[in-house]
């Protein structure tokens, strides 16, 4: 027999990060990258945001991604940090 109820595909969740700064008045996306540990992708976003000329705004994030055989669906940022031109670090979404 089988089940009336439709199975769901195997889905993997992965973390997406990543860090843009305003260069010269032009933004530009920097480093950026998947993992499969939300820990990781915080330190590798903090560490890419902290590599950031000094004087240059910056804005950091993980993303949250759902992978299954057929694709993707991006979920919430979990962490957001913005870093002016002062240096000084705001965070907008996540812990400190």
């Amino acid at each position: 027999m089988t089940s009336p109820v439709t199975a769901r595909p195997l889905l993997t969740r992965l973390y997406e990060w990543g860090v843009a700064a305003d260069v010269r008045g032009r933004p530009r996306l920097l480093p950026a990258g998947v993992t499969n540990r939300a820990l990781q992708a915080r330190a590798l976003m903090l560490e890419a945001l902290g590599a950031v000329p000094a004087g240059v705004p910056a804005t950091g994030w993980v993303t949250e991604l759902d992978v299954a055989r057929n694709g993707f669906d991006r979920h919430q940022t979990s962490v957001l940090v913005m870093r002016d031109a002062s240096g000084a670090v705001r965070w907008l979404t996540g812990d400190e």
